[in-house]
């Protein structure tokens, strides 16, 4: 995948919004997330060690084997993040 911009993604309480910016940077890739009406919400995906940022929000990732998912976003989600 070369940018994650314009990927949905879905939070646990029920928000949704796109993937709206995407940087990519040495070992990790930064993503703001656009959610209707509400403030962005910001997740790092860090080649090493754990991701941070806003916890809960899983991205769908249409391609899937399996038909489309919905796949946590990031490693740092407790329990694992949402179930989907």
């Amino acid at each position: 995948m070369s940018s994650w911009k314009g990927i949905k993604v879905q939070h646990i309480d029920g928000r949704e919004g796109i993937i709206a910016s995407d940087y990519e940077g040495f070992g990790h890739r930064a993503l703001t997330l656009a959610i209707a009406g509400m403030p962005d919400a910001h997740v790092q995906l860090n080649a090493w060690g754990s991701d941070s940022g806003d916890t809960g929000w899983s991205w769908l990732c249409e391609d899937h084997q399996d038909g489309p998912k919905w796949l946590p976003l990031g490693d740092h989600n407790p329990d694992g993040g949402p179930s989907v």
